[in-house]
């Protein structure tokens, strides 16, 4: 059976965007709780570009391709409700084979570019090295 986990880290990235948008904070929490107790949902958390089409969907996912390709089983979490004026935040997260179990890595903002080598990549690249 699937499960989620926010990570401490990711949890650190909530409680401090508690601080500055509630609203933001809220609808992630929101969210996350959501799919963690959807079975349903918790089983599309693997399918790359799942919802693009925000006209049908409340999320989409997409996969890390720079560090997929690299052999880290990381994904992007896109929730269209926060898609207008500032409140543009992904929720990054991994995915665990031999544990069934997703876990949220990091909360970031639209802004973040995916780089590797950028201070939120080194730190979700190790909160995921620390788990597999």
């Amino acid at each position: 059976m699937l499960h989620l986990h926010i990570h401490e880290d990711a949890q650190r990235d909530i409680d401090a965007l508690w601080e500055t948008n509630e609203d933001a904070a809220a609808t992630i929490i929101t969210t996350l709780e959501e799919i963690q107790a959807n079975p349903d949902t918790l089983d599309i958390l693997t399918i790359h570009k799942f919802g693009n089409d925000r006209n049908v969907d409340e999320i989409s996912i997409s996969k890390w391709q720079q560090l997929w390709r690299q052999g880290k089983d990381l994904w992007r979490l896109k929730i269209w409700e926060l898609e207008h004026g500032q409140d543009r935040w992904r929720v990054i997260y991994a995915y665990i084979v031999h544990e069934q179990a997703f876990y949220v890595l990091g909360v970031v903002p639209r802004s973040f570019n995916y780089d590797p080598d950028h201070i939120l990549s080194q730190r979700i690249i190790r909160a995921y090295n620390d788990l597999s």
